[in-house]
């Protein structure tokens, strides 16, 4: 029983207030979640994107490297197939390992070089020229008889590339001829692309092409400045990376991609906390996104719920009140109502 002059109590406002707070809690909870989903959707599109351009990037490679690779293998059969009658001059830049140029005469006479070998040099000096100006990453072009003797282009520092390659050459020897091709490492950040060549007379060698790996990555480098690339053989050991030396690996997020049927993978570094910084401004960026639109719909409902139920409420309490006190209603019955004030004014004895 209402006591006259005491103000009625409101249920209606104190559960308004109570899910007003309920609201705002589940829009902060909402908001998140959705965040949340959307940063990890976008997290894994933005992988296969990456993945995408990385194999776009493998696909390039693979098309600069093949044609150099299919060149050697035609030297290989030229040099099977070549016949040839004794030179009477030879200009070719020919060094032995000390980096002198030997007598072409005496290395007949001694057969240390055979007719062959001189004449498939020579036949063949213009196109390996032209391949160094077609492929700005080949650094250089050697071929290495089993004789030891060193054909080199261009001519400047001979003694340096021939004492940096006789490691390479030693290693070369102790593996059976099967596996004498392929890429290799060099400490310089060079890879040596080489071919087994097999004349018919019964000398060999090997055709090297040197490839500056830094020049090679360059371009993948320039479109991700932040970002370092390398190459892997076919058993995962270095071979060339676009930047000397590699440092922080372990702040770094790798990614993987073989190039075509080579034996070679291309392999992408990122700075992890590039990544971890733009994905956390990622989750706060929908976050605000999601927070803003959850509440203006909050906003908007508990508006309507204001002016179409909590505002009439309030004005049927105060018309209750006042014909409690025997001051007479409220003036202004709020629309859609006007069947329940009637109701309760017939109550009032």
């Amino acid at each position: 029983m209402l006591l006259q002059g005491q103000p009625m109590q409101n249920p209606i406002l104190s559960e308004y207030q109570r899910t007003r707070r309920l609201g705002a809690f589940f829009v902060l909870l909402l908001s998140f979640a959705a965040a949340t989903v959307h940063f990890l959707l976008t997290l894994e599109q933005r992988m296969e994107l990456q993945s995408q351009r990385l194999a776009i990037k493998a696909l390039h490679l693979d098309a600069q490297l093949l044609p150099l690779q299919k060149f050697a293998d035609s030297m290989q059969q030229q040099a099977l197939l070549e016949q040839a009658d004794l030179l009477s001059v030879f200009n070719s830049p020919l060094y032995t390992l000390d980096g002198q140029t030997p007598d072409i005469a005496s290395l007949r006479s001694a057969q240390r070089l055979s007719n062959n070998e001189l004449h498939f040099l020579s036949r063949s000096e213009a196109a390996l020229n032209t391949a160094r100006t077609l492929y700005p990453w080949l650094d250089r072009v050697l071929y290495w008889s089993d004789q030891d003797l060193v054909y080199l282009t261009p001519q400047q520092l001979s003694l340096l590339q021939i004492q940096t390659l006789q490691p390479w050459l030693e290693q070369q020897r102790k593996v059976p001829v099967a596996e004498q091709a392929g890429l290799s490492h060099l400490e310089t950040n060079k890879i040596l692309l080489s071919r087994r060549l097999s004349f018919a007379d019964g000398h060999g060698g090997w055709l090297i092409f040197v490839i500056d790996s830094a020049v090679l990555l360059e371009p993948f480098q320039k479109l991700l400045p932040g970002t370092d690339f390398f190459l892997l053989d076919e058993h995962g050991k270095l071979l060339g990376n676009s930047q000397t030396p590699l440092r922080d690996l372990e702040q770094r997020v790798l990614q993987l991609q073989r190039i075509g049927k080579q034996p070679l993978s291309l392999v992408m570094l990122e700075q992890r906390q590039s990544l971890f910084g733009a994905g956390l401004l990622a989750l706060l960026t929908f976050w605000l996104g999601y927070l803003l639109v959850l509440s203006l719909a909050l906003w908007a409902f508990l508006y309507r719920y204001r002016q179409k139920t909590l505002q009439p409420v309030k004005r049927l309490t105060i018309h209750i009140e006042r014909l409690l006190r025997d001051q007479g209603g409220v003036r202004h019955i709020p629309r859609g109502w006007e069947e329940l004030f009637d109701k309760i004014n017939r109550l009032k004895p």
